[in-house]
């Protein structure tokens, strides 16, 4: 292979990399601020109560950061998986999204929208770290 070809092909490595570092910490974020947000809930309407307590609980709200979440994290998962092939971090991540979907549907569980809206998040975060950690252990 010629110097030039190698050197494209370095390029195009380093720029996938970092497409796939950017998908990944937007996911990681909107996770978190999912997680925050839910955990964060009852201290703002105790503080703030009326219209940002308001739209911060309703459905709109929930779906429209769903929406967000959701296909940044699956993204990043299959930007991953297709990098390590490693399924672990897909597993975990689209399990946190089920959760939070389970959470928007009002599902009857034991653990209600709120434990489940965390619990998704926290899965959600554990399979970008691993997600990202084994990108990493791919260079």
């Amino acid at each position: 292979m010629s110097e030039r070809c190698e050197l494209r092909s370095h390029t195009v490595r380093i720029r996938g990399r970092l497409l796939a570092d950017i998908v990944e910490s937007t996911a990681i974020s909107a996770s978190t601020l999912c997680m925050v947000h839910c955990l964060a809930l009852p201290l703002l309407l105790f503080v703030l109560p009326g219209l940002l307590g308001t739209f911060f609980q309703s459905e709109a709200f929930h779906l429209t950061a769903l929406g967000l979440v959701a296909p940044a994290a699956l993204a990043a998962f299959l930007l991953g998986y297709r990098r390590h092939g490693g399924a672990g971090p897909l597993l975990l991540g689209t399990t946190g999204i089920a959760c939070l979907v389970l959470a928007l549907l009002h599902a009857d569980l034991p653990l209600g929208e709120t434990g489940l809206t965390v619990i998704g998040s926290i899965l959600l975060v554990a399979g970008h770290a691993w997600n990202w950690r084994k990108r990493l252990g791919c260079a």
